[in-house]
């Protein structure tokens, strides 16, 4: 009997010891599968999260400056002077400062935030996120060990559990257009990156060149200016000016219109100063009133065209003369200040004189005398056409 009872003892243990394991088991499993399940639930918490779909966001768009809203911005802008390539570098290096977002105030849609994308302390654009309605993740509010957080504690878990993702954004680049305005000889043309500006850039058109403003009413063929207007100038950029020749030029904005003028080639300008001493002595002659009328108008004539300014006035004068008290005249000195061209062989010549007449009742009179003759030149031959 005594042996039967220690066999009995043993396996009683035995038994206890199996049964205390298999609840051991039971309670880890259970455990475990708990603490999965709660850890499924607080991961898929953590994704849940709007801030974790703006960070991801903008961790993208700040590592490469560019994205497909970006793109879309950058192709709806007119550019036609710059390559696609060109802004993407510029727009790229102006976002190189960072993107940040920050929550639209007067929202109040629970299903979707919408944000302010800015940069620089600009806003550059906009985007909005909503919860993946097509999300399946780990947790499944109707299984265990849910259901009985559900039926205890009611409400607590309707926070959702399903990821935000951006379903919309948009950039507005215009603040980066600039505009470009200059003005030019209408004979010039003006280019911005290798595009040639046409007439539908010209904003106004027969501006006067400042150096021949007074000129205008007899010579209305004089050169006019021209402004060039381009606003969809993306940055920076300098327009590239030529001549009637094709040659670069370059303004200088402190220069008056002369720039634009090309001088007088030297020949030419020595057979405008040679004429130049000739017909100024004959005028100055003549407007002295000193020696015989007929004569002094015969050799003022020679150099003047016919029935032009100088010659009307000079016939007119003609009564004048007879109450001048000259008794003589001389030039005395002369100076060829300069010739600026108007039209094909039309100038302007300015030249310095002193003169020394004797007038009866003052004697000898010395005066300096500035004129500004408007010449032409008709290869043969250089003929005066008005005095100023």
């Amino acid at each position: 009997m005594a042996g039967k009872r220690r066999r009995l003892g043993i396996l009683g243990k035995l038994l206890y010891t199996l049964i205390l394991l298999a609840y051991t088991l039971a309670i880890a499993f259970v455990g475990y599968t708990w603490l999965t399940r709660v850890y499924d639930y607080a991961e898929q918490y953590e994704l849940s999260r709007p801030a974790k779909a703006v960070d991801a966001y903008l961790e993208t768009v700040n590592r490469d400056h560019w994205n497909d809203g970006i793109a879309r911005a950058v192709a709806a802008m007119p550019h036609e002077a710059q390559s696609d390539e060109e802004i993407k570098a510029f727009v790229q290096d102006r976002l190189s400062s960072g993107i940040t977002a920050v929550r639209k105030s007067g929202v109040t849609d629970t299903d979707r935030m919408s944000y302010s994308l800015r940069c620089a302390g600009r806003e550059i654009g906009s985007m909005t996120i909503a919860e993946d309605q097509g999300y399946r993740g780990k947790v499944d509010l109707d299984e265990l060990p849910w259901t009985l957080v559900s039926r205890f504690l009611p409400g607590i878990l309707e926070w959702g559990l399903k990821p935000w993702q951006v379903v919309e954004d948009s950039y507005d680049f215009t603040n980066l257009y600039t505009s470009v305005e200059i003005t030019v000889p209408s004979t010039y043309t003006v280019s911005i990156n290798g595009t040639v500006l046409g007439p539908e850039y010209i904003t106004e058109d027969g501006i006067p060149f400042d150096v021949y403003e007074k000129y205008y009413y007899d010579l209305p063929a004089l050169p006019t200016k021209v402004t060039y207007r381009f606003d969809n100038a993306i940055g920076v950029v300098e327009p590239e000016i030529r001549d009637e020749e094709g040659n670069i030029v370059v303004i200088d904005k402190n220069l008056g219109d002369l720039q634009f003028i090309k001088p007088v080639d030297p020949e030419t300008r020595q057979r405008l100063s040679d004429f130049m001493v000739l017909f100024t002595d004959n005028y100055l002659a003549f407007r002295s009133g000193a020696g015989d009328d007929g004569v002094a108008l015969a050799n003022l004539k020679q150099y003047v065209i016919p029935h032009s300014d100088i010659d009307r006035r000079a016939e007119d004068a003609m009564d004048g003369r007879n109450w001048a008290h000259t008794s003589s005249y001389k030039m005395t000195d002369f100076q060829f200040n300069g010739a600026l061209p108007l039209l094909n062989g039309i100038y302007i010549c300015d030249v310095t004189a002193e003169t020394l007449t004797f007038v009866a009742g003052k004697g000898e009179v010395k005066d300096e005398i500035n004129l500004s003759v408007i010449v032409c030149d008709f290869g043969g031959a250089i003929l005066a056409y008005q005095v100023n």
